[in-house]
This record gives C-alpha cells, structure tokens and sequence, in this order.
C-alpha cells in the first residue's frame, strides 16, 4: 500500500470512530509519520470528500458535553485542545440550549445537595465550578436544584 493510501485509510478510520476535527486528523497523521506532502493532500481529499467539518463537529461537541453537566469554560478549552479555533468554538458554545446545559448542572448540583452535611452549598459549587462553569452560571444551578429539591419534598412523587 503506498503512502498516500495508509495515510487516507488511517484518516478514515480514525473518523469511523466519532466526529474528528480537522485538527485532530492532522495530529494523527502527523503522530503517524506521514510526510507533510501526503498529509496535506489526504486533508484535501477529506475536505472534498465533505469528511471535515470543525464547525459541525464543535456544535456536536459542545452539546453533548453540555448535556453531561460539563461547563462552557471547559466546553471551549477542549475544543480548542482539539485544534478547533476560538471563533468557531465560540460559535459552538452559542449554539448549545441554555436551559438543557443548566437542567444538567442543577442535576450534578442537586447530588451533591442530596449528600447533605456541613458545607454542602459550597461543595457544589467548587464541583460545578471544576467543571467548567462560571460562578455565576454554578450559582443558578445550584438555586434550582434548591427549588427543585423543595418543590420534591412537598409534592414527593
């Protein structure tokens, strides 16, 4: 198999996995040893071929880990961990559903309020914090989990 063929069947598979960005197939084929030559064109014939794609991949990404109660700050560091730039993660951030991201934070903030014990307010918002939202943002959370915990102690399903 020549080099340009390994080079496109190792971009390939990496993209069967998940969604990459184009800076993470870069960086594979980089790690792999590839000359720079064949590197470029195998990016060029993804992008042809419409395998490419960081603003939609970013957009994917950046709602599936709000979902899972991870944080626009660290939403965005991962993003740009992945070679996407700052615009297009921005964008991505901007796209994510405001009341889905914070459902999903309360959520973690509300685990943490259901431990109870000495400091818990406090714990929750330094793990909200650690993952990736801003005070403010951990702050809300946190009020409707309180607001979600009591209205579930008056009205126990």
């Amino acid at each position: 198999m020549q080099e340009k063929e390994r080079a496109l069947d190792k971009a390939l598979r990496a993209l069967a996995g998940r969604a990459r960005s184009e800076g993470e197939i870069l960086e594979k084929l980089r790690r792999a040893g590839f000359a720079e030559e064949t590197i470029a064109q195998t990016m060029a014939q993804l992008d042809r071929a419409g395998l490419l794609d960081d603003e939609a991949f970013a957009g994917a990404w950046a709602a599936a880990r709000a979902r899972r109660a991870v944080g626009p700050h660290r939403i965005a560091h991962e993003l740009r961990q992945k070679g996407v730039d700052a615009q297009t993660a921005s964008l991505a951030l901007e796209s994510v559903d405001g009341d889905e991201a914070l459902a999903a934070a309360a959520a973690l903030a509300a685990r943490y309020l259901r431990r109870g014990g000495e400091n818990v307010e406090r714990r929750a918002l330094a793990a909200l914090q650690r993952r990736g939202y801003g005070y403010d943002d951990a702050r809300r959370a946190l009020e409707k989990a309180h607001a979600e915990t009591q209205e579930n102690e008056l009205f126990p399903r």
